[in-house]
């Protein structure tokens, strides 16, 4: 075996994330932001809720892993996860003057599509869970 075959570092693939950053007042500049209708999700969400409310659409995709961990930060703003019908949620993490809400009917396992755990983290803003309407 070749010596630099051995000092190759063995990089393997860990799970796909995508960052959600909200700051309106900075970035918007008045202008309002077009939200995606439908996409592929990643197995971790990232999201930040600064100075702008971050929605994350899970009800409506391309395609999505059957797990999903969502780490939210909501400062002084809030941020919405809207799950499709049959989402298991687990919901848990800290606050800080802010709430985390769960609003989804709990699903027997055998009827489970898919599973979203989300550590939610609160200083004056708010993590809520949402079944999707209609």
């Amino acid at each position: 075996m070749n010596d630099a075959a051995q000092d190759t570092p063995d990089f393997t693939a860990g799970p796909r994330r995508r960052w959600l950053l909200a700051l309106d007042p900075v970035f918007e500049g008045g202008r309002k932001g077009k939200r995606a209708q439908t996409w592929d999700v990643e197995e971790e969400l990232i999201a930040v809720a600064l100075l702008g409310d971050v929605t994350i659409d899970l009800s409506d995709t391309k395609s999505a892993p059957p797990e999903v961990h969502v780490e939210a930060y909501a400062i002084f703003r809030d941020v919405d996860v809207i799950v499709g019908a049959g989402t298991h949620v687990e919901l848990g993490g800290g606050v800080l003057r802010g709430d985390l809400s769960n609003e989804v009917p709990p699903v027997p396992e055998d009827r489970r599509t898919r599973t979203v755990s989300i550590t939610g983290h609160s200083l004056v803003g708010d993590v809520t869970v949402r079944v999707a309407s209609g």
